[in-house]
């Protein structure tokens, strides 16, 4: 019988492949995609510290963040950044970075609890979400604490079309899609963290966004 890997080894293998291949997929030159996952993944664990999350179901939340947009890659560019409203049928075809990242993360052989927590981040417990429409406790506590994460760094980060959410702007954005959408501890805990570290982790992405910067000097 073979020796079984430690999981916290294994867990780093399969973190350094899946980190490996969301860069050659998305490519260095997005610099608001790498941005936004390091800020969605910090925020997710900051969120999950606050609720009591056991450290290694914490370390999977995290990865899973860091790979929550991976499917992004099948999706044009310029729909992504598009100004406006998108159309039904562009909208549509948003919707489908889900299924796309999910499936090649099952090719990867990323760990389940990670793919589904992937699967899961713009579903909301109203059923309202996509691409199951699952309602309440068929959303893992993974899977909301990532959609909350990434609805603030959406807000907070600018982009060409709309200026930055300032964080009271963000907050009451949050209560207005809670309970009915967004489970209230988590809301509470998402806001508890931009109280007290939100500085810190705009320096993180920050730091991020200089290092991808150095890096295209030599490219």
């Amino acid at each position: 019988m073979k020796n079984k890997k430690p999981a916290a080894a294994e867990m780093l293998q399969t973190d350094e492949i899946v980190k490996d291949t969301l860069l050659h997929v998305t490519g260095l030159s997005d610099l608001y995609t790498q941005e936004h996952l390091v800020m969605v993944a910090e925020l997710a664990a900051r969120i999950a510290e606050r609720l009591s999350v056991l450290p290694g179901e914490i370390e999977k939340i995290k990865l899973a963040a860091h790979l929550h947009d991976i499917g992004k890659h099948a999706v044009p560019g310029a729909l992504l950044a598009k100004p406006g409203k998108l159309t039904h049928h562009e909208y549509e075809l948003v919707k489908t970075h889900v299924d796309v990242g999910t499936g090649l993360l099952e090719k990867l052989n990323v760990s389940q609890e990670v793919i589904r927590m992937v699967g899961e981040h713009h579903e909301r417990l109203d059923g309202s979400g996509y691409p199951r429409g699952l309602r309440g406790d068929e959303i893992s506590l993974g899977g909301q604490i990532i959609g909350v994460a990434d609805v603030i760094s959406a807000l907070m980060s600018k982009r060409t079309y709309r200026t930055a959410a300032g964080t009271r702007e963000v907050g009451q954005i949050l209560m207005s899609h809670t309970p009915h959408q967004m489970a209230p501890e988590v809301v509470l805990a998402a806001l508890d963290c931009l109280e007290s570290n939100v500085d810190e982790v705009f320096t993180l992405t920050d730091q991020v966004g200089d290092l991808l910067d150095e890096g295209r000097r030599y490219h």
